[in-house]
């Protein structure tokens, strides 16, 4: 469906709920996102690079607490979070760039044509922790081609892990933002990280990610090819040809 010739961001479920430390089940060292989340996404302005995000809606926190256990404790395992129309819904405000368009909830699959050309972020909401299970991010990452898709968001052990496999048994390649990945759990969480570690993915972290994938370094790599492609034609010999040798009379001379 779509073509990208360069790296995308897959952004993931970075919202107020779990990223603000009111909310109301905020990630484990909630704090340390802050910053990484604002370079990467500074870096997609800057750079122009193409932006899938998604939002999580009316989603019951994971857990196997009770009723009254989650009640005493006012959060946790079982509790609604990322309702629309609260501020826990919304996204992190440097999440969101100006030139985006965003999709309801339902099982529609259609997507624009033109692609990323007149916006440039998707913003899609999911009926649970499982991205494949909106039927239009399915198609759009089963259909699309890209250099690289970057992966930044939460949680780690669900959604996170959930792309990465995904991604990588649609065949693309996959990056992940080291710095910009936040958990619920830390025990569930590293064993995500163990099983996506297993799959060969590469680690970057926001600052790694600008300096390889910036235009200046995109047009550094797009140099250093057109030099290699010359240097390459230069070395092959001209070819001769067979009737280079004979005489002229023989090469079909004529005279006037």
């Amino acid at each position: 469906m779509f073509s990208i010739p360069g790296p995308v961001i897959l952004d993931l479920n970075t919202q107020r709920d779990l990223l603000s430390a009111d909310g109301a089940y905020p990630i484990f060292q909630v704090d340390n996102l802050a910053d990484p989340l604002k370079r990467l996404f500074s870096f997609a302005h800057r750079n122009q690079v193409p932006v899938i995000s998604t939002r999580l809606n009316n989603l019951i926190a994971p857990g196997q607490r009770s009723p009254s256990a989650v009640a005493a404790l006012g959060g946790g395992p079982g509790k609604l979070l990322c309702q629309p129309g609260t501020l826990g819904y919304q996204k992190m405000p440097c999440t969101l760039l100006r030139r985006r368009r965003e999709w309801p909830l339902d099982c529609g699959t259609s997507l624009p044509v033109d692609g990323f050309h007149t916006v440039q972020q998707f913003v899609f909401d999911l009926p649970n922790l499982n991205l494949f299970e909106c039927p239009r991010v399915d198609r759009l990452l089963s259909e699309s081609t890209a250099e690289v898709f970057l992966i930044a968001g939460a949680p780690l052990e669900w959604t996170v892990r959930t792309a990465v496999l995904g991604l990588l048994a649609r065949r693309h390649k996959v990056l992940l933002v080291s710095d910009c990945l936040g958990m619920w759990d830390p025990y569930e969480g590293d064993m995500a990280l163990r099983q996506v570690e297993s799959k060969n993915v590469e680690w970057l972290n926001a600052e790694q990610v600008e300096e390889r994938y910036g235009l200046a370094a995109r047009h550094r790599a797009s140099r250093a090819a057109r030099a290699k492609a010359r240097a390459a034609r230069g070395n092959v010999g001209s070819v001769k040809s067979p009737a280079a040798g004979l005489p002229a009379k023989q090469r079909g001379a004529f005279r006037i």
